[in-house]
């Protein structure tokens, strides 16, 4: 029976792009095991920023950000709500497509053989599912870039290029800009093509009849691709500071210019080897240090580079070894070398070259041609699966890095009966202590009525107003007089990587002070009618250079904050990022002159409701020639506008001793 080799490529072509996107869903709760502050930063104050307040031509936050990938997920999210698949589906989705034009671009290339074995290797490397399974828009890069290129090589390569491909070099062109930067290679890419690779008559400045009428239509698609990023770049050009990323980035250049060769070198060499001696160093994308190949794949990809090499007088040899080297270029110059995300323009080509010696063994031995594809797969995907799906996601800096913790909170919070959140508040250590972690656990938080206090637990400790159940992680970042209290608290049952407590806060110790300098109660005077200071306490080691004052807190009706705002990170020029509310507390001399202060609010004052007690401890180190400490200012203000919060008597500022407790 003889087959037909184009039904066979079609139905190998689908079965690839159904293992592609079920590898692109496939444990989507655990690869990655949760949020990263780069997926929450792009989903909340870009994409759903969109919804909110309408498009951007450009936004300056992150080091600056393109605004194609945010936009479309926007209308994703606006039509399934902001989830973990809606997060995700566009990544999913371009992930797919691009091993899809991978295929396309490898067969117009080579052979059907050659583009088929490079789709199945893109479909299972670590290196694409990786990027297809993050919530950032890198892989959103690769279907656009891929589109240029392969409507560029028609157009050039065609005997009759087909009517509309400048149009397809348009979009792929202003695609990619409108993506994601590493998209700026393709207006250095496509000319050093139309340069190296010529048309199919021959290079450019061989006189043919058709010669005018191509670069005619590639000159169209190009220009095309370039007006439909003008907006975007005149945004940039009168908006000072808004494309910070790529000078950010671009430290051996910099180190260059002053004369210092060492770092240029480091970055290029690092990148050279990311094959197959030591990749990205980078654990949020990558097994640190893991190379794209193990020897096998490494093996291969050579030895297509090689054959490339070996034919140098075919236009595809000089378009793909281009390609490669534009593609990786971009990390010969930025930091970290060998990055994967900085060099994703390579991706397909390094699995075209991978596939390319099956393509030259098979033309000697036809027969070869299956054994040697099934193996060149299996050296990959035996490699990269369960790199991707056991590996990574279980190291401890990835599961660190990724939140993993918070993902088991909110999961435990989901299975949980709806009375465990609605009947009584619920507090969550917080290291980092930033707005990412506690997105991070409303995001997967489908369980309503939840009401999570945030803590500092190296610096603080919360209860609503009674035993409250407290989830923390790492137990060596504690205060000690905290890990002393929870030491001594009943331990409850808490999701994988957390401990768990039921926590209620100490009232202060008698001999607490509980008067102003004046005999006031402090407890009399709230702050803006809604927190009020019920005791402060001393501690001072025996060296005396270290002090220690414990403050204890009271909320009693809501506080008058400012709206909560959401600022990607690195903040947009002149934006704000920084809290709205903090606590000063100045060590004061008898004459009134500052010693030293310890400013900072360890409790998050969005998660605070009336009723809660918050305690939390202050240090000062005190200069061994400064007068002695008579005094303790204390108020609060919002760090933003430096408005201080009121007293009921009209001041803003509390006083108390400074004498250790004692004393």
């Amino acid at each position: 029976m003889t087959i037909n080799k184009q039904h066979l490529e079609r139905l190998l072509v689908v079965l690839i792009l159904l293992l592609a996107w079920g590898l692109r869903w496939v444990a989507l709760r655990t690869v990655p095991p949760g949020w990263r502050d780069d997926d929450l930063i792009e989903l909340y104050t870009f994409s759903q920023a969109i919804l909110e307040h309408g498009p951007r031509l450009y936004f300056t936050g992150a080091s600056g950000h393109e605004p194609l990938y945010h936009t479309l997920r926007a209308g994703i999210i606006a039509v399934a709500g902001l989830n973990l698949a809606s997060a995700r589906w566009m990544a999913a989705t371009c992930g797919t497509l691009s091993v899809l034009l991978t295929w396309a671009v490898a067969r117009r290339l080579f052979t059907r053989a050659t583009g088929v074995l490079a789709a199945g290797l893109s479909a299972v490397s670590f290196w694409s599912l990786m990027y297809s399974r993050v919530a950032i828009r890198h892989i959103g890069l690769l279907p656009w870039a891929l589109l240029a290129l392969y409507w560029t090589w028609r157009i050039l390569q065609d005997p009759r290029p087909p009517r509309g491909a400048s149009w397809g070099v348009a979009l792929g062109t202003g695609g990619a800009l409108l993506t994601y930067y590493a998209g700026r290679l393709l207006p250095v890419l496509i000319p050093l093509l139309v340069l190296a690779v010529g048309t199919r008559e021959g290079p450019i400045w061989r006189a043919t009849k058709q010669r005018g009428a191509r670069l005619k239509a590639l000159a169209w698609g190009f220009g095309g691709g370039l007006l439909l990023a003008a907006p975007m770049f005149w945004t940039i050009a009168h908006l000072p500071g808004s494309d910070a990323r790529v000078s950010e980035l671009a430290v051996p250049l910099t180190a260059m210019r002053q004369g210092d060769l060492r770092p240029l070198w480091h970055t290029i060499w690092g990148t050279l080897g990311m094959f197959s001696v030591h990749g990205d160093p980078e654990w949020l994308y990558n097994i640190s240090g893991r190379p794209v190949f193990g020897w096998g794949g490494a093996v291969l990809f050579y030895l297509g580079v090689l054959t490339r090499l070996a034919h140098l007088d075919q236009p595809n040899a000089r378009l793909v070894l281009l390609w490669l080297g534009v593609g990786i270029a971009p990390a010969f110059i930025s930091l970290p070398p060998a990055s994967y995300g900085h060099t994703i323009v390579a991706l397909p080509v390094v699995y075209i070259l991978a596939a390319l010696p099956m393509k030259a063994a098979a033309r000697r031995r036809p027969r070869t041609m299956l054994p040697l594809a099934l193996l060149t797969l299996a050296l990959v995907a035996g490699r990269d699966l369960p790199d991707m799906f056991r590996a990574w996601p279980q190291d401890s800096m990835v599961r660190f890095l990724y939140r993993a913790d918070y993902r088991a909170l909110a999961d435990m919070l989901n299975q949980s009966p709806a009375e465990f959140c609605a009947e009584r508040p619920l507090a969550v250590g917080s290291f980092l202590f930033g707005p990412w972690d506690k997105v991070a656990v409303q995001t997967d938080l489908r369980q309503s009525g939840c009401a999570l206090r945030w803590v500092n637990p190296e610096r603080a400790l919360v209860d609503g107003g009674g035993p409250t159940p407290f989830y923390l992680q790492d137990e060596n970042h504690r205060q000690p007089q905290i890990a002393a209290w929870l030491a001594a608290s009943p331990v409850i049952s808490a999701p994988h990587g957390m401990q768990g407590y039921e926590v209620t806060v100490p009232d202060p110790p008698a001999s607490a002070l509980r008067h102003d300098a004046r005999g006031r109660a402090l407890a009399a005077q709230p702050f803006a009618g809604s927190l009020r200071l019920k005791a402060v306490s001393w501690e001072r080691p025996a060296d005396g250079a270290t002090w220690w004052c414990a403050t204890w807190w009271e909320v009693i009706a809501p506080l008058p904050l400012p709206p909560e705002e959401l600022i990607p990170n690195p903040p947009p020029p002149g934006v704000y990022s920084g809290p709205r509310l903090k606590v000063y507390t100045h060590l004061l001399a008898a004459d009134g002159t500052m010693i030293t202060g310890d400013d900072g609010l360890w409790v998050d004052p969005y998660s605070l409701h009336p009723g809660d007690r918050f305690v939390q401890w202050h240090r000062f180190t005190v200069p061994p020639d400064s007068a002695a400490p008579a005094t303790l200012a204390l108020g609060l203000y919002d760090p933003k506008s430096g408005a201080r919060w009121p007293l009921p008597d009209g001041g803003d500022e509390l006083r108390v001793s400074a004498l250790p407790d004692g004393d």
